[in-house]
């Protein structure tokens, strides 16, 4: 795998240093151009050579001049709440009209919570208006049956909730903006109802 590599690096250097001009390149010995010319970088320190040979080169042929914002200091779109490890990879993904993964399974919770509060309180509503025209003892008593079934349906619910908003917390870089576990009598309390009709 490396050897194709290595070889169309060779033929890359070669094509560069035959594209030089005779100004460009200073009179040398034809046999150390030759030597030059089939010479591959061996070394880190080589190759950092060859870099800075090509940047300075870059530089001299007028390459850097109209570069944007020339001149101007480099705007500072640092986020401070963000970790510093993690700074560039987020600005990836916000260059690219993305975010990071954290950011969607939070917002798709909070939806689905959203959802929830929405059918509990429906449901609530439903069992309210039964209750309150429940005409017979008998007809109470199986409201109230119900209820109860409804009730523990929504604590296993909330339960797998629960254990969600965990994962979602812990995952989040910032503590403020933890997600508040559900509570079954606070859930109820908002919607006027009690565990028990």
């Amino acid at each position: 795998m490396a050897q194709p590599k290595l070889s169309e690096a060779k033929v890359k250097v070669s094509t560069y240093q035959e594209d030089k001009s005779p100004a460009e390149t200073p009179a040398t010995d034809p046999q150390q151009e030759q030597e030059a010319a089939t010479a591959t970088p061996r070394s880190e320190a080589e190759w950092n050579d060859l870099i800075s040979h090509r940047i300075e080169e870059a530089m001299r042929n007028g390459a850097f001049d109209n570069l944007r914002n020339k001149g101007k200091p480099l705007p500072n779109t640092r986020n401070p709440f963000v970790p510093e490890d993690r700074q560039m990879a987020n600005d990836l993904l916000k260059n690219n009209g993305l975010a990071p993964q954290w950011i969607n399974d939070r917002t798709t919770l909070l939806q689905t919570l959203e959802i929830f509060r929405t059918k509990f309180r429906a449901t609530a509503e439903a069992y309210r208006q039964a209750w309150s025209n429940a005409s017979t003892p008998i007809v109470r008593n199986g409201i109230r049956d119900q209820w109860t079934k409804q009730v523990e349906s929504w604590q296993e619910e909330i339960r797998l909730l629960n254990q969600r908003i965990n994962v979602i917390n812990l995952q989040q870089p910032v503590a403020s903006l933890e997600i508040f576990k559900l509570l079954l009598d606070e859930e109820l309390k908002r919607v006027g109802m009690q565990r028990i009709l």
